[in-house]
């Protein structure tokens, strides 16, 4: 799961990211709550699980940003490999 956030993460921090459409204010917001994910996966807190599945929700944020962003593509083949993630989880 780490990684694949990494992977988020790095595609989100690309110069042309536009966050209009979704919760966050700026791209700095959502670069700062998917390091807290990644973090509190790193420390073992699975209680990030519920703000990452939220995130990759249809029509959640990232979806909304990878949309606009021009790597919706992309993020379609992401939340595929996120959904059997999750799971493995349960």
């Amino acid at each position: 799961m780490k990684e694949l956030l990494l992977e988020v993460r790095s595609l989100v921090a690309t110069p042309n990211t536009d966050v209009t459409w979704s919760r966050f204010k700026d791209v700095d917001e959502v670069l700062e709550c998917l390091d807290l994910c990644i973090e509190n996966l790193r420390l073992g807190n699975k209680s990030a699980l519920g703000e990452i599945m939220f995130l990759f929700a249809p029509t959640g944020s990232l979806q909304e940003i990878s949309i606009a962003s021009g790597w919706g593509t992309e993020f379609i083949e992401i939340s595929s490999r996120f959904d059997d993630i999750m799971a493995s989880i349960d």
